[in-house]
């Protein structure tokens, strides 16, 4: 059922064409700018309370809740043009998605605990975020077609979509909790509960350091990529190819993320992905146009390694009570770090070339989120080391 439910919750049929359709409307870059810039702000004021409410009212709540306020917004962009109503809309859009962000993990996470089948969850996240990709992917291909017919198509397929996915949730069963580890519980005893296990698991703020600085740096040379291979000389056609081909490769990966993991452990996979991805970067700025396209397209992929996997470290370590909370406290993190990165490497680029200074903080994320992994790890071996002697 959560597989299905992402799979159509994930069809943003106008992702890759929005621009497109605001510029359609005459509506100015800088105003497109504003619109973007709401989001983001949205969903990072967002992040945290919405994790809360998720612990506080369940998960399947939250996440109907979500989709129901992005079935909103599409609703908007298909019938009003005007620009406050659209900036509305992104307010609704941001809001939506961090209900929906940390709850359906944690959601996929508790159904597989319950049941004592946690351990599956590994090659249950990264089959669940392969079909989100395959469902993306699918449906960014497809609105340009609808476009071509009506951008009000692009809209009402979105909106037919979700409301597919607002179905599906409607048949999950909610977790059902202990009596001492309720959901149900108030805003004050969530924030004592991360309190405390924070207090107790000093070792896991190295963890969330080293997996939001990731994640938030390798989005950046995602975004900034079109640009990157735009430079190499590769028309716009050839690039949209790429990001293609390139959601294809990382929903393959995500789909065999746990496997490695099983036969290595997750330790040596996150090192030994961060050491590629970091010697990746180097082969940049080398001027040879097949070589830049290939690290670029491994570097994004490889991150469909690392999310899945650093997923059940970060779930094994976090109580159900507190989930959602603490893996929004995650995504803030994330949020945060894109907040400031984005214009900063943007206000750099107008000095510096832009290829080698992706590079440069490409290389600097990578070994800053190895320093703080191996740091997790190390507290972590410390803190066993001592409790056995205590117990000796």
């Amino acid at each position: 059922m959560l597989y299905f439910s992402g799979f159509f919750g994930n069809f943003f049929f106008e992702r890759g064409i929005w621009i497109l359709y605001l510029t359609s409307l005459h509506y100015s870059l800088f105003l497109i700018g504003i619109l973007q810039s709401v989001l983001n702000l949205a969903m990072f004021l967002a992040e945290v309370p919405t994790g809360i409410i998720c612990d506080k009212i369940g998960r399947k709540k939250s996440l109907l809740l979500g989709h129901s306020l992005i079935v909103v917004y599409l609703a908007m962009f298909l019938m009003f043009h005007d620009f406050w109503i659209l900036l509305l809309a992104h307010v609704l859009y941001g809001v939506g998605l961090t209900f929906i962000s940390g709850t359906d993990h944690a959601f996929l996470y508790d159904s597989l605990k319950i049941k004592g089948k946690e351990s599956l969850y590994g090659k249950s996240i990264g089959t669940y975020n392969g079909l989100v990709i395959i469902g993306l992917a699918v449906a960014m291909a497809a609105g340009g077609y609808l476009q071509d017919i009506s951008w009000s198509y692009v809209f009402i397929a979105g909106i037919v979509t979700q409301l597919i996915a607002i179905g599906v949730i409607t048949q999950l069963k909610e977790i059902q909790f202990k009596e001492n580890d309720n959901h149900m519980q108030s805003v004050g005893s969530i924030f004592l509960e991360i309190k405390d296990f924070f207090r107790l698991n000093r070792a896991f703020k190295y963890l969330i350091l080293s997996v939001s600085i990731f994640f938030s740096i390798t989005s950046v040379f995602y975004m900034y990529g079109q640009d990157l291979l735009n430079q190499e000389g590769i028309p716009v056609r050839d690039i949209s190819i790429i990001f293609a081909g390139l959601s294809l490769l990382q929903a393959m990966f995500s789909f065999i993320s746990s496997k490695p993991a099983e036969k290595y452990t997750a330790k040596r996979v996150l090192i030994a992905t961060f050491c590629i991805i970091g010697i990746l970067y180097c082969f940049i700025p080398l001027n040879n146009t097949y070589i830049t396209v290939g690290a670029f397209i491994l570097i994004n992929a490889l991150y469909d390694i690392i999310d899945p996997v650093s997923s059940k470290v970060i779930n094994d370590e976090i109580p159900s009570k507190t989930r959602a909370t603490i893996l929004s406290i995650i995504s803030l993190m994330t949020s945060f770090i894109m907040f400031i990165a984005f214009p900063f490497i943007g206000f750099l680029s107008d000095y510096f070339d832009n290829v080698v200074l992706l590079t440069i903080i490409g290389l600097l994320s990578i070994v800053l989120s190895l320093i703080m992994l191996i740091s997790y790890y190390k507290q972590k071996a410390d803190v066993s080391v001592h409790q056995e002697k205590v117990e000796l």
